[in-house]
C-alpha cells in the first residue's frame, strides 16, 4: 500500500519527537513520524540528559539558554513531567582555560544566566567531597540541571499526538527515493509519499541519506557511561561537575538510588555501525575512571561499581550539529551530528527546524548549522578545542 503525508519524520528519539511536536504546534497537518522500535529506544535513551548553557560557540549558548527555559517549565510550556532536577554546575579548568571561561561566563550573563567565577572554599561548600588543589579556575552556574531522557522524549511524543501527529512504531525504513517534489519512504510494510522529509534518526541518518545520494560528513563513536556508589550519602542537590583538567574531560552528576553517573567528553571509540553497539564497558575503562574520580573526590577511593552502558555519538568535523536543508533534492531536511550535546538543544532546534520546513523564519536562527558550512569553510570552532564542551 502507498500512504501519503504532508510532513514525514524518520526517527523517534528526542529530536524526531521535538520536531513533530513543533510542526503540529505551528499548524502543520498530516504529520507522520516513523520509528523502527518504540519511542526513545536508541541514542536518546542512553543520554545523561544534562541541561547546561556553558558553550563557547555562541549559537550553542543561545539555543541552550532558550531550551533551558523550556526544560525548567516543561509542564507549563509543553506538558508533562520530565523529571527536571536543578543542581547547578561547577566547571573546573586549568589556567589556560581561564580566559575562554570568563568570556563564556560574560555571554551567559548577557543571556540571563547566573554564572560566575568562585574560589575553592565556596566550591567545597556547594560540593564538600571535592578536592580542588590541582584546579586553577572554577566557574559556577546556578541553573544547570538534568532530566529523565525517556520522560522528556515521550512527553514531546504525547503532546505531538495530542496535536494530531501520527506516530507509528515498529516500522523499519528500507529505502528512500527522491524524484522531483515527491519523496518515497519504503518500509517493511508499505510506502509513504511526502513532499517534506525530515531525517532525525541520529547515527542512522548517514546510511539513510546515502540511499538518495547524500553523503553526510559524519563519524560514529562509542561513549561509555558508568555509575559508582560510595558508603555515604551523595546528595542529589550537589552540583554537576565538568572537569576540564582531566584528560578525558569527565563529567559527573547525582542519579537516583544514591549513585553517581560519570561520562567523558573525549572522542570515544570509533564504530562503523550503530546496530552493533553493545552495552559492555571494559574493566580498563572502569579502572581509569575510578582513578580520575578518586583524584577529584578522595571519598571515591573505595567506590563500588554499580552499572555501565554505552551510547553512540554522531560526530561532524567540527563537533557541532547539522540542522536544515540537505544539498540536492528539494524538500529534504536533516537534524544530525549533535556530537554529545544534542539533548540540551532539542527544544529550540526542533522549533527552528519546524519553522524552516514550513517556510517560516525561525525565532532562533539555525543557518550557522547548515550542511554547506563545511564546503564554505564556516566551521563552528569552540574555545576549548574539538569536543562536546565547545
Amino acid at each position: 500500500m502507498t500512504q501519503t503525508a504532508d510532513y514525514l519524520i524518520i526517527g523517534g528519539g528526542l529530536y524526531g519527537c521535538s520536531i513533530a511536536y513543533h510542526l503540529a504546534l505551528q499548524g502543520a497537518k498530516k504529520v507522520v513520524l516513523l520509528e523502527r522500535n518504540e519511542i526513545c529506544q536508541a541514542a536518546t535513551s542512553k543520554s545523561c540528559a544534562i541541561v547546561r548553557t556553558h558553550y563557547s560557540v555562541e549559537a550553542n549558548l543561545v539555543h541552550a539558554v532558550e531550551s533551558l527555559k523550556v526544560f525548567e517549565a516543561f509542564d507549563e510550556q509543553v506538558g508533562g513531567d520530565i523529571g527536571f532536577q536543578r543542581t547547578g554546575y561547577l566547571i573546573l579548568g586549568p589556567e589556560d582555560h581561564r580566559e575562554p571561561m570568563l568570556e563564556v561566563f560574560n555571554k551567559q550573563n548577557e543571556q540571563g544566566i547566573d554564572t560566575r567565577v568562585i574560589d575553592a572554599n565556596e566550591a567545597k561548600q556547594l560540593h564538600p567531597l571535592l578536592q580542588l588543589e590541582d584546579v586553577d579556575v572554577i566557574g559556577y552556574d546556578t541553573r544547570t540541571g538534568y532530566c529523565d531522557p525517556y520522560l522528556a522524549t515521550t512527553a514531546f511524543a504525547k503532546r505531538a499526538r495530542d496535536l494530531g501527529v501520527d506516530i507509528q512504531t515498529g516500522i523499519q525504513v528500507q529505502d528512500l527515493q527522491a524524484e522531483g517534489m515527491v519523496k518515497s519512504v519504503i518500509t517493511d510494510s508499505e510506502t509513504y509519499e511526502t513532499p517534506h522529509l525530515i531525517l532525525a534518526a541520529g547515527g542512522w541518518n548517514a546510511k539513510l541519506a546515502s540511499t538518495i545520494g547524500i553523503e553526510v560528513p559524519l563519524e560514529l563513536s562509542r561513549h561509555k557511561v558508568i555509575t559508582l556508589r560510595i558508603n555515604e550519602d551523595y546528595s542529589k542537590s550537589w552540583p554537576i561537575i565538568k572537569d576540564l583538567t582531566s584528560p578525558d574531560k569527565i563529567y559527573f552528576r547525582p542519579d537516583s538510588g544514591g549513585v553517581v553517573l560519570i561520562g567523558t567528553g573525549d572522542h570515544g571509540d570509533p564504530i562503523r555501525d550503530p546496530d552493533l553497539l553493545t552495552d559492555e564497558v571494559d574493566s580498563k575503562h572502569i579502572e581509569r575512571i575510578g582513578v580520575l574520580m578518586k583524584n577529584r573526590m578522595p571519598a571515591f577511593a573505595e567506590a563500588n561499581y554499580v552499572n555501565g552502558w554505552t551510547g553512540p555519538y554522531d560526530i561532524t568535523p567540527d563537533w557541532n550539529p547539522i540542522v536544515g536543508k540537505v544539498p540536492g533534492p528539494e524538500g529534504i531536511f536533516i537534524a544530525v551530528g549533535f556530537s554529545g550535546h544534542g539533548f540540551k538543544l532539542a527544544p529550540t532546534l526542533g522549533e527552528s527546524l519546524a519553522s524552516m520546513v514550513l517556510g517560516e523564519t525561525p525565532r532562533l536562527p539555525i543557518d550557522m548549522y547548515s550542511f554547506s558550512r563545511f564546503q564554505e569553510g564556516s566551521h563552528l570552532h569552540g574555545a576549548y578545542g574539538i569536543g562536546s564542551i565547545s
